[in-house]
């Protein structure tokens, strides 16, 4: 598919009856906007929050996940979290960017999207928060202990035994579900991130980075033992399903749209 069938809003029908004006004042719709990822980001961490999950069936899912890649040949999380630990001053930098880079990041993604791709912003962010939806749907029904507090199978939690800081107590606490290892919304954001930048930007250097962003992202969750493989790619189909989604649902909207204003189209399409 070409950027412009992906991202771009389906092209409507071409009316005979309805003439078009040269000059649509500009709505400024940034605040609603801001209120809408607002309530978003609050109904999503707080349902995260509320929807723990029961400790047992969080033991068996991690623990099939682990023998499914076992299978397949994916579990290699040990490999990344080995390197990482053999370089202790890289761990503490990637302790805190699986902290503090995952909301801002996508915050100014959206920021760039609204501002310099205003065509593609709407279906992308309508996108995003089907993903969120789909995603805690997921985690309702399959809650899964993470890598960090699998201890039994040889992971350690970076997090807190080197930089000391605990997803399961303080100011954290309330903003992580301690059974929310699949799907991997950190690895989500970050595709959506990067092939959305690499799609949609003429700047080389920020396609370069946007597509190297998501390979960080991997490696962050994964070597920090926030995540398993197949979080990660779990991630990146509830992501995908979520964009089909959409464009589906555009498409069909737009058609139902233009044949109730126009019987011309609806005419010619039946």
């Amino acid at each position: 598919m070409t950027v412009s069938i992906v991202l771009m809003p389906p092209k409507q029908p071409t009316s005979t009856s309805t003439p078009k004006t040269r000059h649509e004042p500009r709505q400024r719709r940034w605040p609603i906007e801001i209120a809408l990822f607002a309530a978003m980001l609050l109904v999503y961490q707080g349902s995260r929050a509320l929807v723990i999950g029961d400790e047992g069936k969080a033991l068996r899912n991690a623990i099939e996940v682990i023998d499914l890649e076992k299978i397949f040949g994916l579990h290699f999380e040990a490999s990344i979290q080995g390197w990482m630990l053999e370089n202790l001053h890289v761990t503490q930098v990637l302790n805190q960017f699986y902290i503090w880079a995952h909301l801002p990041v996508t915050a100014l993604f959206f920021v760039w999207l609204y501002r310099r791709r205003r065509a593609a912003y709407p279906f992308v962010r309508n996108a995003f928060f089907l993903a969120n939806i789909l995603a805690l749907a997921v985690l309702v029904f399959c809650p899964g202990q993470p890598p960090r507090m699998m201890t039994g199978e040889g992971f350690v939690d970076t997090l807190s035994l080197i930089s000391g800081i605990d997803l399961h107590g303080g100011n954290f606490s309330g903003w992580f579900n301690p059974y929310a290892a699949v799907p991997s919304m950190h690895f989500a954001y970050s595709l959506m991130v990067g092939v959305v930048i690499a799609l949609l930007s003429k700047n080389l250097v920020l396609r370069v980075a946007a597509l190297m962003y998501p390979a960080l992202v991997f490696v962050t969750i994964v070597g920090t033992a926030n995540h398993y493989v197949v979080d990660a790619m779990a991630g990146a189909v509830v992501l995908s399903a979520a964009f089909a989604i959409t464009w589906f649902a555009t498409r069909r909207a737009a058609a139902y749209r233009m044949r109730r204003t126009d019987p011309a189209v609806a005419e010619s399409q039946s």
